[in-house]
């Protein structure tokens, strides 16, 4: 993975610590969201407001032997984020998950469509569990066949990278004759000018041929790892600390938007329970690498938080004087313009000085880890196979 260059750094630390230029560049791209995937299908029109766009769905097997490389994806799904969006173009990032498992298991397939909210995807990561199988092929034709039609991809633009990646140790269910046929899906895929990866954990009979050949087709690659995901873990000495930042910027937020009355309260209040959720969620069962990953990650991405005040000032995308009284959090609205005003500059200096901090110990922290790495050698895990791909199939989409 491409380590954390002085360069970025610095650019990402003069608008943490304020640089008003900086701050308005980075954020006035961001400030236009495209409308949900989940709301939208490949034959409706998306507004191309030319900022890149990276969506990226993982179709994961979830059965019993797969506990190794689940583990992993935990530990490193957030620095895989974070690398793209380090990237030239600073692409925002789509991600969705499929999980899926055999006729018969606890599910076939799960589908977790693409969203821009990191945090979702990464509690659903959490949840997943290692479970079910026993006989080798699993139902990869329907996994594959709802990773290209039901994770919400939009419609294709030239600004627009979309990438899957099917992770698995077995090859599909051949007498599936219901399903669609996995070359079938994957052909489809291509002509919507997706590109299909494929991830092979361990040495299964029958599946290196299959995988194989749905990379090629799929215009992507094929890569081989271990059982267990080859994931290399690294401890640091700045990990504890990153997960308090991270704690901490969380406790900047602040829910509003949803309109006057019960409903209006209600919607407000449910944001900010998710949001104390998540945090207490992934202090408590992400591990400790996942949880410094996740704190540059609030530090960079200006899509960190829903149904933000503070970001969505920041990103210039509302102005608080035009905010509707009935929109805002109940502190706020029985304050003056001026009392409002003092209290989101205030929100705003301590979530700048927290990006700081964040920025500079992510450095040193990168630094540590990329010593580590030239002591250990070559990486062949599941995260380095990953960017492997999408620094190569990205740039092919225009991404620099």
């Amino acid at each position: 993975m491409k380590d954390f260059s002085g360069r970025i750094s610095t650019l990402f630390l003069a608008f943490a610590v304020g640089t008003a230029s900086a701050s308005a560049v980075i954020y006035k791209v961001q400030a236009n969201q495209i409308t949900e995937p989940s709301q939208i299908t490949q034959t409706e029109t998306v507004k191309d407001n030319g900022q890149k766009t990276l969506e990226m769905v993982f179709v994961l097997d979830t059965t019993g032997s797969m506990g190794g490389l689940i583990e992993g994806a935990k530990t490193k799904i957030w620095s895989i984020v974070n690398d793209v969006m380090q990237r030239k173009d600073r692409p925002k990032v789509k991600i969705g998950l499929v999980a899926y498992r055999d006729n018969g298991d606890a599910y076939v397939t799960q589908v977790t469509p693409l969203t821009e909210d990191l945090d979702k995807i990464y509690s659903t990561l959490m949840d997943f569990r290692a479970e079910g199988g026993g006989d080798t092929p699993e139902n990869v034709r329907r996994a594959l066949a709802e990773g290209v039609d039901k994770a919400g991809w939009a419609k294709t633009n030239p600004n627009t990278a979309q990438i899957l990646f099917l992770v698995g140790d077995a090859p599909p269910h051949n007498d599936y004759v219901q399903e669609p046929d996995v070359l079938v899906t994957t052909a489809k895929a291509v002509s919507q000018n997706m590109i299909v990866n494929t991830i092979q954990c361990g040495n299964l009979g029958g599946t290196k041929e299959v995988w194989q050949t749905i990379a090629q087709r799929g215009e992507g690659k094929y890569f081989a790892i271990a059982q267990d995901g080859g994931v290399q873990a690294i401890s640091t000495p700045y990990d504890v600390r990153l997960a308090e930042l991270a704690n901490k910027l969380g406790g900047t937020y602040l829910a509003y938007g949803g309109g006057a009355g019960a409903a209006g309260e209600r919607f407000r209040e449910d944001s900010a329970k998710k949001q104390a959720a998540t945090e207490s969620k992934v202090l408590a069962d992400a591990p400790m690498a996942a949880q410094a990953d996740r704190a540059m990650n609030k530090a960079i991405n200006s899509a960190a938080y829903s149904n933000d005040l503070i970001q969505s000032i920041e990103n210039e995308s509302v102005k608080l004087e035009d905010v509707k009284d009935e929109d805002l959090p109940e502190n706020l609205k029985k304050m003056s313009l001026a009392e409002r005003k003092k209290e989101v500059e205030k929100r705003l200096a301590e979530r700048k000085a927290i990006r700081a901090e964040i920025l500079e110990l992510s450095k040193k922290r990168d630094e540590f880890i990329k010593a580590e790495r030239a002591k250990l050698g070559k990486q062949d895990g599941f995260d380095a196979a990953v960017s492997n791909a999408l620094s190569e199939q990205m740039l092919r989409k225009g991404i620099k």
